[in-house]
């Protein structure tokens, strides 16, 4: 998530490679893609945060309570900005663990921010600035679109955006794999599957038209369309993807009392 982040700002031109410092475990992937993508990069997070005014904490939930207690621990200089990625752990968490007076932004962004068409959320604590917020949504927007919510919707926006993704792909898979049994080639089925789910959205997005009405308009009467509609209201369609994002947003919750 650091990479597709920070591969948007840089592709956009917003920032340069080289006001970036990215910090991992190990330099096996500092060695490829960060250093293909001409950022700073180092093996000590304290560097990171020593010598950035905004810190991206781009790790997983349960690394993340080692990472402010460990790497950023006596740094106090309130004109720092912290951004967070970390599924479930909530503002207040954090806030006890950097101390008082820290500026911090709980976001959620999902990996196709790398293709600047992501989805982001974010919620800041009460020491964040107006001008943190708008200096949030100025370096997001170039990954994708960008909305600013209450921090109690965070876990099920997790979820249907952060989560999502995966269950698209595995939507597009299993519609090449529908072609694929017809006869069409596997390669221009998942090109085909991928632009088609691409402009359902695109139409969703730009006419405004509830998705219920939009489905109408390609269903006629007695068409294959309508078919296909049957089959998937047959096998529970819509229940199975309601428990999906029902399931990853109580998940998301047990991260961050975790």
């Amino acid at each position: 998530m650091a990479y597709a982040i920070a591969s948007g700002m840089v592709a956009s031109g917003l920032v340069k490679p080289a006001n970036i410092i990215a910090s991992a475990k190990t330099d096996v992937k500092l060695n490829t893609a960060w250093k293909e993508l001409g950022t700073r990069t180092t093996l000590v997070n304290k560097e990171v945060a020593l010598t950035s005014d905004i810190i991206f904490l781009c790790v997983k939930p349960h690394i993340l309570p080692g990472v402010l207690e460990h790497d950023l621990c006596g740094i106090d200089d309130l004109s720092k900005l912290y951004v967070s990625v970390a599924a479930g752990v909530t503002l207040e968490f954090m806030a006890e663990k950097l101390g008082v007076g820290k500026r911090i932004i709980r976001t959620m962004p999902n990996t196709p921010c790398l293709v600047r068409s992501g989805v982001v959320t974010f919620v800041c604590n009460e020491s964040c600035s107006k001008e943190d917020s708008v200096l949030l949504k100025q370096l997001m927007d170039v990954t994708g679109f960008v909305a600013e919510v209450e921090e109690k919707q965070m876990d099920a926006l997790s979820a249907l955006a952060g989560c999502s993704p995966a269950w698209v792909y595995m939507m597009i898979e299993a519609l090449s794999d529908g072609a694929v049994k017809n006869g069409v080639p596997r390669q221009l089925s998942y090109s085909l599957a991928a632009k088609a789910v691409e402009g359902a959205a695109k139409m969703v997005l730009m006419t405004g038209k509830h998705p219920g009405q939009l489905k109408d308009e390609v269903t006629s009467p007695n068409g294959s369309t309508i078919c296909g509609v049957y089959e998937l209201e047959q096998s529970g369609m819509r229940g199975i993807m309601m428990k999906a994002v029902d399931s990853a947003t109580k998940r998301n919750q047990q991260l961050g009392k975790q």
